[in-house]
């Protein structure tokens, strides 16, 4: 009956490894559960049309923001240290690409010719990501975390604390205002 009402990409949620594995340390285990929604809202997404399409984009963009602002100011710079440059320089790429896709999307109204595809292109992007991050990046950070290099569980709460504030930041002020970039040197930083 599961199978019968997921979408395209949510079936993925009940699937190694993008399951919240009762082992997962808590930085991966709060990531996997936002990929969770992500994949849900896209489903979502794929379905809508009209206020109701426009309504989901904002809030997968608003999401993404956060998303993207947690692992780029405090999970890729830990796994960086630990794992190598090459998994993180390629998400910091994927999430250039995807910031411009998105700021794109939220300067639209939504009666646009273009943007349910502008809306089902940032999916795909995200979903590869996700699902990239998922089985490889995730799976790399664990092995460090066990290895006693990197602490995701300590790390998961300042990001936990970390996405609290910029929600917050949202709700008061309706912007997340200024973030701390990663960089990678694919990316201009001008």
């Amino acid at each position: 009956m599961k199978g019968e009402t997921m979408g395209k990409y949510s079936a993925r949620n009940e699937q190694a490894p993008h399951i919240v594995a009762d082992d997962d340390p808590s930085a991966i285990a709060l990531l996997k559960r936002e990929h969770h929604r992500f994949r849900d809202l896209f489903d979502k997404a794929r379905d809508a049309e009209g206020t109701e399409l426009v309504s989901i984009a904002r809030e997968l963009c608003m999401r993404l923001e956060v998303h993207m602002t947690i692992e780029e100011e405090l999970l890729y710079p830990a796994l960086k240290a630990v794992i190598g440059a090459d998994e993180v320089d390629e998400g910091i790429v994927e999430h250039d690409a995807g910031k411009k896709l998105i700021v794109e999307i939220e300067n639209l109204d939504g009666t646009e010719e273009l943007y349910a595809a502008k809306v089902h292109v940032l999916g795909e992007q995200t979903i590869h990501h996700i699902d990239e991050e998922d089985g490889e990046l995730f799976e790399d950070g664990k092995k460090a975390h066990a290895a006693g290099k990197v602490d995701l569980d300590a790390l998961g709460k300042a990001m936990r604390d970390r996405q609290a504030e910029l929600y917050g930041e949202i709700l008061e002020t309706g912007d997340q205002g200024e973030t701390e970039e990663a960089d990678a040197e694919e990316i201009p930083t001008a």
